[in-house]
C-alpha cells in the first residue's frame, strides 16, 4: 500500500468518527452507528475519490502507451497531391475519393500503356491517347502502375496510400534535351527508362537535331575526329545514325552485336506493335512499306461497302486505279530499291482499298440510297479537291500511323533504308569505356572489335548512349551451366539465353525458366503458331514437350494477353506450368527440379534444352563509369 492510499483510509476513518459524534446528539434513527444522511455523504465522497483515482490512473496509462507508440511507429506518411501537382492539374483542392487510387497527369503521359498493363484490377485504360483512371474504386493499392510508369516525373501516381513505391532506378537525364548530368553525353531509348520503339526512333532524330544545333554555336575542337559517337544501334541508335548522316555530321555507330539486334532477337514471325497508337511516327528510319499485310488489316473492303462498289462499277474503280497508280509511283520511291518489286503491288492494293473506302463513305453520307446519283451529283464535281485530300490523308497514314508489322518486314525495311543511305555501322564492336577529355570539349571512346578484340579509340565531341536495358544475361547459377550436349549430330549449349526462331525446335523436351513477358511468349511460341493475337497448337510432329518453371509468381508487368495464352495452354495440357519451383541439377538428358522453399525434389524431367529467360544485368555499372548518376 502506498502512502497516498494510507492517507485516504485514515481520512475516511476520521470522517466516520466525526459523523458518529454528530449523529449521537440528534434524535434520528441510526444504522450501524450513523444516520442515512451520513451514509449517503460517505458514499458520495468515496465515489468522488474513486473517480479521481480512475481518471489519474487512466491518464497515466494512456500517456505511457502514447509515448511508446510514438517511439516505435511514427505516424504514417500518406501520399497526397502537392501544391505544384494541384496547379499542374488546374485544381485549387483535390475533391476526389479519400481511398487509395491512381491520378494521371495528362501533360506528362506518353500513352505507352505501361500503367494499364501493370494494373491487375483494370483500374486504368487509354482514353484519347492518354491513361485515365476509369474505375478508381477498384484500386487495391497495388502501386505497380506508378512503378512501371517510364516518364520522369511520373505521369501516374497513387495517392492516399502509405505504401512506398519502388521504381526501377533510371539514369539522370533532362527530358527535353536528353542530356545526362555529364555535359555532352546523351541517353535515348530503352536505357533511359522508356521502353518504346516509336519513342526511341523519335528521340534518335531529335537528339541529333539538338547536337547539330549545339555544335554550330560551340567553339571548334581540333582534337576531336568525330562530331558524335553513337553507342548501341537498336531502333534509337539506328535513327540517330541515319539522322546524323542526313545532317552531314561526322559520326561513328558502335554496336556490340548486329545492327537492330533488339528487333532481330524477337522470335521469327512475331508481330511487333508501335506504341503508343496516338503518337505519329517520326525519326530517322521510316515505316512506309510496313503494315501492308492483309492479315493484319483485315484484307479487302468491309462487307457493307462492297454493294456500293459493285453498283458504281468501272466508273469508280477505273478512277481509283488511275489515282492509286500515280500515288504508288510517288511513294514507292521512298521504299528501299531492293524491296520495291515485292512491296509495290501490296502498296498499290492498299492505296486502292483506302481510296475506295473514303469514296464510299462520302457517297453514303449524302443520305440517298441512289449510290450512282450520289456519286455523279456530289462526288464527280468535287473529285479533284476530294481526291487530293484523300491522297494526302492516306500518305500521312502510311508514313506516320502504322500500328506495327512482323519482325522480318521491319528488319527488311529498316536495314534496307540504312544500306541505301550509306549509313555505316561498326558491328561486333564492344564499347569498353567513355571518358570525358581533360584537355578539351570532347570524349575518348575505347572499344574492342571482333573476336580478336582489337582495341580501337575514337575522339568525338558528343556521345549518344542508345544501348538496351539488358546487358549480360542472368545465369541459373548451376555448377555445370556451360554444359554442351550432342543433339541431332550437333554439339550445342544446353542452356540457352534467348529464343530467336521457335521453329528450330521440334519434337524436343524443353524447359523454360522465367516469369516475365519474354519467358511466357517463348513458352507459347514453342508449342503454338501465332496469327496476330490468336494462337494455334502446332502439328503433332512439330510439338515440343514444354515445362515452364516460375520461381515465385509471374511478374506484375506480364501482359494480360500473355497470361491468358499461358494459362490456356496449361489448361489444355499443351505445357506443364510450375510455380515455386527451380532447377536443382542437370545432366545431358535430364533435369532435377526442386521446391525453392523446402528444397525437396519435385521431379526428374527428361530434357534436351533449357531456356533461361530471367532477364539480364542492367548496364548501370557502365553508365556510372561514365559519370552518369542512377536514381
Amino acid at each position: 500500500m502506498k502512502a497516498f492510499h494510507l492517507i485516504i483510509c485514515l481520512g475516511i476513518v476520521a470522517v466516520l468518527i466525526w459523523l458518529n459524534r454528530i449523529d449521537a446528539g440528534n434524535a434520528v434513527t441510526m444504522y450501524g452507528g450513523l444516520s442515512w444522511i451520513s451514509w449517503a455523504s460517505i458514499g458520495i465522497v468515496v465515489f468522488g475519490i474513486c473517480v479521481l483515482i480512475l481518471a489519474n490512473d487512466s491518464a497515466r496509462a494512456f500517456g505511457f502507451f502514447r509515448s511508446k507508440d510514438t517511439q516505435a511507429l511514427p505516424p504514417p506518411d500518406i501520399r497526397v497531391l502537392t501544391g505544384s501537382e494541384l496547379r499542374e492539374l488546374n485544381l485549387d483542392k483535390y475533391r476526389g475519393p479519400a481511398y487509395p487510387h491512381p491520378i494521371i497527369f495528362p501533360e506528362r503521359c506518353i500513352g505507352c500503356q505501361a500503367c494499364v498493363d501493370a494494373c491487375p484490377h483494370d483500374v486504368l485504360a487509354i482514353v484519347d491517347g492518354v491513361a485515365a483512371a476509369v474505375a478508381p474504386d477498384l484500386c487495391m493499392e497495388d502501386t505497380a502502375c506508378q512503378a512501371e510508369c517510364p516518364v520522369n516525373p511520373k505521369a501516374c501516381i497513387v495517392i492516399n496510400t502509405t505504401k512506398e513505391v519502388r521504381s526501377l532506378p533510371t539514369p539522370t537525364r533532362d527530358g527535353a534535351s536528353f542530356e545526362t548530368n555529364v555535359p555532352g553525353c546523351y541517353i535515348i531509348g530503352d536505357v533511359s527508362g522508356v521502353p518504346l520503339i516509336k519513342n526511341a526512333v523519335k528521340e534518335g532524330a531529335d537528339v541529333i537535331s539538338r547536337i547539330a544545333a549545339d555544335l554550330q554555336s560551340a567553339q571548334p575542337e581540333p582534337k576531336a575526329d568525330l562530331d558524335v559517337a553513337i553507342i548501341g544501334i537498336g531502333p534509337g541508335g539506328a535513327s540517330a545514325a541515319s539522322a546524323a548522316s542526313d545532317a552531314g555530321l561526322r559520326y561513328v555507330g558502335i554496336e556490340q552485336g548486329k545492327t537492330l539486334s533488339t528487333i532481330d532477337l524477337y522470335p521469327k514471325g512475331k508481330y511487333i506493335f508501335f506504341k503508343p497508337d496516338t503518337k505519329d511516327w517520326s525519326g530517322g528510319i521510316p515505316v512506309l512499306g510496313l503494315g501492308l499485310s492483309k492479315a493484319k488489316y483485315g484484307g479487302g473492303e468491309p462487307d457493307d461497302d462492297q454493294p456500293i462498289i459493285d453498283t458504281l462499277g468501272a466508273e469508280m474503280t477505273d478512277l481509283v486505279h488511275a489515282e492509286a497508280s500515280l500515288l504508288n509511283r510517288q511513294l514507292e520511291e521512298k521504299i528501299p530499291a531492293a524491296l520495291r518489286d515485292e512491296l509495290s503491288p501490296k502498296l498499290a492494293e492498299k492505296l486502292e482499298k483506302e481510296l475506295k473506302k473514303r469514296i464510299v463513305a462520302f457517297v453514303r453520307s449524302k443520305g440517298s440510297n441512289d449510290w450512282t446519283s450520289n456519286y455523279r451529283t456530289h462526288f464527280v464535281p468535287a473529285k479533284d479537291e476530294l481526291l487530293t485530300a484523300y491522297k494526302a490523308e492516306i500518305t500521312d497514314q502510311l508514313q506516320t500511323k502504322i500500328p506495327g508489322d512482323q519482325r522480318e518486314n521491319i528488319l527488311d525495311i529498316w536495314l534496307g533504308t540504312l544500306d541505301e543511305k550509306g549509313v555505316t555501322i561498326n558491328e561486333e564492336e564492344s564499347c569498353k569505356a567513355v571518358k570525358r577529355a581533360e584537355d578539351g570539349d570532347y570524349f575518348v571512346i575505347e572499344t574492342e572489335r571482333g573476336n580478336e578484340k582489337s582495341p580501337q579509340t575514337y575522339k568525338a565531341r558528343r556521345v549518344i548512349i542508345a544501348i538496351g536495358l539488358r546487358g549480360a544475361p542472368n545465369k541459373l547459377r548451376l555448377p555445370n551451366e556451360d554444359l554442351k550436349v550432342s543433339i541431332d549430330g550437333r554439339e550445342e549449349q544446353k542452356v540457352i539465353y534467348g529464343l530467336s526462331n521457335p521453329m528450330d525446335f521440334k519434337g524436343k523436351h524443353l524447359i523454360v525458366v522465367g516469369g516475365g513477358n519474354v519467358a511466357v511468349e517463348a513458352a507459347v511460341d514453342l508449342i503454338a503458331v501465332r496469327d496476330g493475337a490468336s494462337i494455334t497448337p502446332r502439328k503433332p510432329e512439330e510439338m515440343n514437350k514444354v515445362t515452364v518453371l516460375v520461381r515465385d509468381y509471374l511478374a506484375p508487368t506480364v501482359k494480360f494477353g500473355n497470361k491468358f495464352q499461358l494459362y490456356q495452354c496449361a489448361e489444355d495440357g499443351l505445357l506443364d506450368l510450375h510455380f515455386g519451383v527451380g532447377i536443382r541439377e542437370m545432366t545431358e538428358s535430364e533435369v532435377v527440379i526442386e521446391n525453392v522453399t523446402t528444397k525437396e525434389v519435385v521431379a526428374t524431367i527428361r530434357n534436351h534444352y533449357i531456356f533461361a529467360l530471367i532477364g539480364g544485368e542492367r548496364p548501370n555499372r557502365f553508365l556510372e563509369s561514365i559519370g552518369i548518376t542512377i536514381k
